[in-house]
């Protein structure tokens, strides 16, 4: 017998269209969810369509704060997380399920990114500009290494691989598994104006703290990509700012001064870092010369100072240790 599941959904009740493709998929699932709960943000209101039996809940703003969520009012033993721009195949959240019963997961996401069926020109930028690379694996999905950089698996040969990490569109919780992860103490991260890189930094705490979570190819779940924060995010001025900013917080949370750290292992991850922000520095530059806008260069060093002030500010360093 397949465990009971309910899915929760964050939004800012903006996707339009593409909402309700997903609500539309939801209602065609092989195996019904308990409920339905949309997580929207306060202030926003809730779309005028309805597909049934959506249920809608306000709460706090931020990509980590409407996901790190208590969820009281689900009393299932899984959780389905979803973003407003997904569409399911009839039978994914079934899939979904079963695989985590078969491996005994904690967590099952969908490889909706797809970075290994990505094209050439695409693969190359991403290894260019953040150190992303295809790997060989026999084992995992996606790798994360001490730069605070991740790797995909080039070629799976199988529909279901463990994972370090895990893209956040679209993913199967086991609800006391979540729950004992203390998400809601990233919450930080919502505060750099836009939560860049919450999927990692939620999905690699679940792995640093002894979960088991796994990537599943053949989810059938397609990401309609809304973009109704990302898009005008990545067009701003913002951009390489937050971005530079988010990624050194990450990494030295989460792989620097992770409460299991060692000088060892704080020497390795630092030289590791430092060998990233030295690659990035010419290709800052190179960007800043194409688009013709010297900021660029001045967004990214900010973002590395005001970073490393940050992660020493007394506020951050209270934070309960990212391995529990």
């Amino acid at each position: 017998m397949l465990p009971s599941y309910s899915i929760a959904i964050r939004t800012l009740g903006t996707a339009g269209e593409l909402f309700r493709r997903g609500l539309d998929s939801i209602a065609a699932q092989t195996v019904p969810p308990e409920r339905v709960i949309v997580y929207i943000a306060e202030g926003y209101s809730r779309p005028t369509f309805t597909r049934g039996k959506e249920e809608y809940v306000w709460v706090k703003k931020g990509m980590v704060a409407q996901r790190a969520l208590p969820y009281d009012e689900i009393g299932s033993e899984c959780i389905l997380m979803l973003d407003d721009d997904v569409e399911l195949a009839p039978d994914s959240a079934e899939r979904l399920i079963k695989a985590l019963t078969e491996h005994g997961a904690d967590c099952v996401g969908a490889d909706v990114f797809q970075n290994h069926r990505m094209p050439l020109r695409a693969k190359l930028f991403a290894a260019l500009t953040n150190l992303v690379f295809p790997h060989w694996s026999r084992k995992w999905a996606f790798k994360v290494h001490r730069s605070g950089s991740f790797s995909y698996q080039a070629h799976p040969r199988k529909a279901f691989y463990w994972s370090q990490s895990c893209g956040g569109p679209a993913w199967l919780w086991r609800k006391d598994a979540f729950a004992g992860l203390r998400m809601a103490d990233e919450c930080w991260l919502d505060r750099l104006g836009f939560a860049y890189g919450d999927d990692l930094l939620e999905a690699y705490k679940l792995y640093r703290n002894n979960g088991r979570l796994g990537i599943l190819y053949d989810a059938g779940i397609t990401h309609l990509d809304a973009q109704s924060s990302s898009g005008s995010f990545r067009k701003s001025r913002a951009y390489i700012y937050v971005r530079t900013k988010a990624q050194l917080m990450i990494w030295y949370r989460s792989l620097f001064r992770n409460g299991k750290d060692t000088a060892v292992s704080r020497c390795r991850a630092g030289v590791a870092y430092l060998l990233k922000v030295l690659w990035m520095i010419p290709v800052i530059m190179g960007a800043a010369l194409l688009q013709r806008d010297r900021h660029y260069i001045g967004s990214y060093f900010k973002g590395l100072c005001d970073g490393w002030k940050e992660v020493h500010a007394p506020s951050f360093r209270q934070l309960p240790p990212y391995i529990l």
